[in-house]
C-alpha cells in the first residue's frame, strides 16, 4: 500500500521546512477527463506530490498555482476547463471530451491541525468528513460517506470522506496470493493474507502485505468482517478447502467475493455445494475471478483479478 495519507505528510513536512504550499483538488469531472473527482496534488515553489491528471491541464494549473505562490496569494481559485471546444468554459487544449474543475487552495498555518488529523485518519482507516471552503477547512466524524461533492456558488465548498480504506482479504498465501498482494498494494488496499499452513510464519510483512493470519479455514467466517469496503479473494491450495471457505463466506455482504479456478472446477464446486449453497448466492460470487485476458502466470492472473476489481470500484 502506498503510504497512507502521503500528501498530508508531505504538506506537514513543507510547513516544517517553512515552505509555502498549495493544494490542488479535482472537485468536478464530467465526461472523459484525465482524473476524476478527489484527485489531489500539492506543490511548493520547487517540488510536488500527486497528480490531477497530467498533460496540458496539469501543466496549466501548476503554472497558475506557482504564480499564486510567488505572489503570496491567499484566496483559493477555482479553475474550470473544457477538454473540447466550448463557448462557455475555457478550453484546456486537450481533446478528451469532458470538463473538469480544479480547486487551487493556498495552504496556511491554520491548516496544520487539519492535515495532522487527516494523516492520522488515513493511517488508522478511521474516516473523517473533510470540508474545504473559502473560510478554510473543517473536519467531522464520518457519519456518511461522501466520495467527493462540490457545491458551486458564492459560498462554494468541497466535501469528501478521507480515511476510508479498501480492505483486501486474500485467503491462501500461494504464488497467486502473493502476486495479487503486490498488485493491490499499488491500488491502495489494506491487505491481509490468511492461510492455515505453517509457511505463513515466514511470510514477511511489507512488500504489499500489512497483516497475516494463520488459522483454520473452518474458522474463517469469524475473521473477515462484512462491509462495502471489504474485498475477499479465495485461492487456497486445495479445491476442498476452497469449497469449505466459500461455504463459510457465501451470502455475506462484501464489495467483492471471488474464487480462483478454472470453469471446470467452478462447475464441480457448484454441483457439490448445490444442497447447501442456493444458486442465487452464485450471482454475487466472481467465479472464476478475474477478467479474461488469457492469463497463465501468477502475475498475469493477479493483474486480471485487479482489473476486475477496478472495473467494479469505478462503476460506483
Amino acid at each position: 500500500m502506498a503510504e497512507p495519507g502521503a500528501i498530508w505528510r508531505w504538506l506537514l513536512d513543507a510547513f516544517d521546512a517553512h515552505q509555502s504550499a498549495v493544494l490542488l483538488i479535482v472537485t468536478e469531472s464530467r465526461g472523459s477527463t484525465p482524473r476524476k473527482v478527489g484527485a489531489k496534488m500539492a506543490l511548493t515553489a520547487s517540488e510536488c506530490i500527486g497528480t490531477i491528471g497530467g498533460g496540458l491541464i496539469e501543466a496549466e494549473t501548476i503554472a497558475i498555482a506557482q504564480r499564486m505562490l510567488a505572489d503570496g496569494e491567499a484566496t483559493p481559485k477555482i479553475c474550470r476547463r473544457a477538454h473540447h471546444p466550448s463557448d462557455n468554459i475555457a478550453p484546456s487544449g486537450m481533446i478528451c471530451g469532458g470538463e473538469q474543475t480544479v480547486l487551487i487552495y493556498p495552504c496556511s498555518s491554520n491548516d496544520r491541525q487539519a492535515f495532522e488529523r487527516l494523516l492520522a485518519s488515513c493511517r488508522s482507516c478511521v474516516p473523517l468528513n473533510w470540508c474545504v471552503s473559502a473560510r478554510g477547512m473543517k473536519l467531522a466524524p464520518a457519519a456518511d460517506f461522501v466520495s467527493g461533492e462540490f457545491v458551486d456558488g458564492e459560498n462554494w465548498l468541497y466535501r469528501e470522506t478521507i480515511g476510508q480504506c479498501k480492505r483486501a482479504y486474500i485467503i491462501g498465501a500461494g504464488h497467486v496470493g502473493l502476486a495479487l498482494s503486490k498488485v493491490l498494494t499499488m491500488l491502495d488496499f489494506d491487505i491481509s493474507v490468511i492461510d492455515e499452513r505453517e509457511p505463513l510464519d515466514s511470510l514477511p510483512l511489507g512488500n504489499g502485505v500489512q497483516h497475516k493470519k494463520r488459522l483454520s479455514y473452518a474458522d474463517i467466517a469469524g475473521h473477515i468482517p462484512e462491509g462495502s469496503d471489504v474485498f475477499v479473494f479465495i485461492m487456497t491450495p486445495d479445491h476442498y478447502t476452497d469449497e469449505l471457505v466459500l461455504s463459510k463466506l457465501a451470502g455475506k455482504r462484501f464489495a467483492y467475493l471471488g474464487l480462483l479456478g478454472s470453469r471446470h472446477k467452478i462447475a464441480l464446486l457448484k454441483q457439490r455445494l448445490s444442497h447447501t449453497l442456493p444458486l442465487h448466492y452464485w450471482q454475487d460470487i466472481h467465479a472464476p475471478m478475474g477478467v479474461s485476458i488469457n492469463s497463465h502466470t501468477p502475475e498475469e492472473i493477479a493483474v486480471s483479478i485487479a482489473a476486475e476489481v477496478i472495473q467494479i470500484v469505478n462503476a460506483h
